[in-house]
């Protein structure tokens, strides 16, 4: 019994001295060199938010080292902030802490090197509010940060019924959904959304809600980013709705869900005619968001995981049907407008 007690008791160091250092390199990887000077913050999920245990800076190798500031188990974050975008490793604790890779990119103003390559605006119809949701997928091909603050990463449309409340939510390469603010651009019912937009793909969600009327009337317009390329918005509601006009088509129905998919027509403002009332939800879900006559608050995080299952299913049937190149291949991860 004895011939494993040191083992035990050097395995224990040794787990001590993986959680006691923290070392790696910082990688431009827009150069390929080593970056120095890059401030670097190591922090600790809690209860209480995000805690910061410790910064430093990369010396002229790249090299960077935090000594002994975990307090304990569990998993942190290195978070290094280059040219006013931060980029985020997470150290979970069955991965060594030795030698860490941490990549950063050049930060271009220009928006020519992200597109646009998915726009689905999800319907929902009840008999107290219409629910929009839109979702916007933007991929990154090149090996630089779009970061513009006077262009935004996105501009959408928000009809006047909505009061200017809006939920706002925005999810970067590997990362987890952050709630955003929609903020007000020199042109009426059109807001922005500043994010960056890293090598990758990156996705954000808009959600607000609109009073019904007879007959219920659902009017968008597509607005875009001048120079970032875009793709074709389509119109997905729930069985039992059907919309009709002039500026829509139909174009496909999701077999999981029978979902139908609509595309549109104009490339401005576009007007449809909602009759029916569904939810792609579940029944508990859609019946209290039916008993909720006031619209969400302003700025928030919506559920952006509400529509995964058939979203994914929706873009792969799609794929099936021959429109390969209205969507991207890889699967949708969560459920916005040019």
């Amino acid at each position: 019994m004895k011939k494993f007690v040191p083992s035990a008791v050097f395995g224990l160091l040794g787990a001590l001295n993986l959680w006691g250092a923290i070392d790696g390199v910082v990688t431009n990887r827009t150069t390929g060199k080593p970056a120095a000077g890059v401030n670097i913050a190591l922090l600790k999920p809690g209860a209480q938010g995000m805690q910061t245990l410790g910064a430093t800076v990369s010396d002229s190798t790249g090299h960077f080292v935090f000594e002994n500031d975990q307090p304990g188990g569990g998993p942190q974050l290195l978070q290094a902030s280059y040219k006013g975008v931060t980029y985020n490793k997470l150290l979970t604790p069955n991965i060594s802490t030795s030698n860490v890779d941490l990549d950063i990119y050049e930060v271009t103003k220009s928006p020519a090197g992200a597109k646009i390559i998915e726009q689905m605006l999800v319907l929902e119809p009840s008999s107290s509010q219409l629910t929009a949701e839109e979702t916007v997928v933007i991929r990154n091909d090149t090996t630089t940060t779009y970061n513009n603050e006077a262009l935004g990463a996105l501009l959408f449309y928000l009809p006047p019924a909505a009061n200017g409340q809006v939920k706002v939510s925005a999810q970067g390469p590997q990362g987890m959904p952050l709630p955003r603010a929609a903020e007000k651009t020199d042109k009426d019912d059109v807001f922005k959304v500043n994010f960056p937009i890293k090598p990758g793909e990156t996705q954000i969600q808009v959600a607000y809600v609109l009073p019904v009327g007879s007959p219920l009337t659902f009017r968008g317009r597509m607005v875009s980013i001048q120079g970032m390329p875009t793709s074709p918005l389509r119109l997905v509601v729930p069985p039992g709705v059907i919309l009709a006009g002039s500026d829509v088509e139909r174009i496909a129905t999701e077999p999981r869900t029978q979902a139908t998919i609509y595309g549109i027509k104009t490339a401005a403002g576009f007007s449809v005619e909602v009759a029916g009332r569904g939810s792609l939800r579940g029944d508990d879900q859609a019946s209290a968001a039916d008993g909720n006559e006031s619209p969400s608050i302003t700025q928030g995080q919506p559920r952006i995981y509400r529509h995964l299952p058939w979203l994914l299913a929706l873009a792969l049937s799609i794929l099936a049907a021959g429109f390969a190149i209205l969507f991207r291949s890889s699967p949708v991860r969560s459920p916005y407008q040019k």
